[in-house]
């Protein structure tokens, strides 16, 4: 096996899982065959690394084009079948099997602001997009440009602090507002003026300490724009 590390050596052998990576290599790993195109390893037979920290695929791109779009990876499904079918373009997961993890991502994407560098238009760690083609009908079933599903088996007791959205202050300046909406409008949209109902609902909600706070809601219409 071919050996890219700076020690001189051009070939190492190894007596072990094949399905192991040591430092410096990259065997010739147990393949997926579920993988249409190229694939390594399975949830039988995962690819294992004992380093610390590391990384299993690592790209560091960068570009000077004044125009156009770039993106680091592309991934396109087109689903032309016409029965019941699913799919998703990216299916990301982390499983923790071990104990006492410092912490566990199904997927951690950042947008970062260099010194120096300015963006004149919108800038976000995740934008999801919910797109629709122009055409007269009305679409099926619950859509939703972003969804949030929970999934915890039974017999677990949830924590204290649990919630379907987490907003923490990572950094030394602290965003000043929860949500961003269109501007109040008064054909009754999404955001508009509304007066004089009495509270019939709440939405629960928790802050860092473990307190928790109720959002008044109401479910009369009448008085709303």
């Amino acid at each position: 096996m071919a050996n890219p590390s700076a020690n001189g050596k051009r070939m190492q052998f190894y007596d072990g899982p094949y399905t192991f990576i040591s430092e410096g290599f990259v065997p010739e790993a147990y393949g997926d065959a579920g993988a249409l195109l190229h694939g390594a390893g399975t949830e039988t037979y995962p690819v294992t690394s004992l380093n610390t920290g590391g990384k299993f695929l690592s790209y560091y791109c960068k570009t000077n084009s004044s125009a156009g779009d770039t993106r680091t990876c592309y991934f396109n499904l087109e689903m032309g079948g016409a029965g019941s079918a699913s799919g998703d373009a990216v299916r990301s997961r982390i499983s923790v099997s071990g104990t006492a993890i410092g912490y566990a991502t199904g997927l951690h994407s950042t947008c970062q602001i260099q010194a120096g560098g300015t963006v004149g238009g919108s800038s976000s760690g995740l934008r999801a997009t919910y797109e629709a083609a122009a055409a007269t009908r009305t679409l099926g079933g619950a859509v939703c440009a972003l969804q949030l599903d929970s999934y915890v088996g039974a017999g677990n007791t949830m924590p204290t602090i649990n919630a379907f959205i987490k907003c923490s202050k990572v950094g030394s300046v602290d965003f000043g507002n929860l949500l961003a909406l269109p501007a109040a409008a008064a054909n009754g949209s999404m955001f508009a003026a509304h007066d004089t109902d009495a509270m019939t609902h709440s939405i629960k909600i928790i802050d860092s300490a473990g307190t928790a706070y109720y959002i008044m809601c109401t479910n009369g219409v009448g008085n709303r724009s």
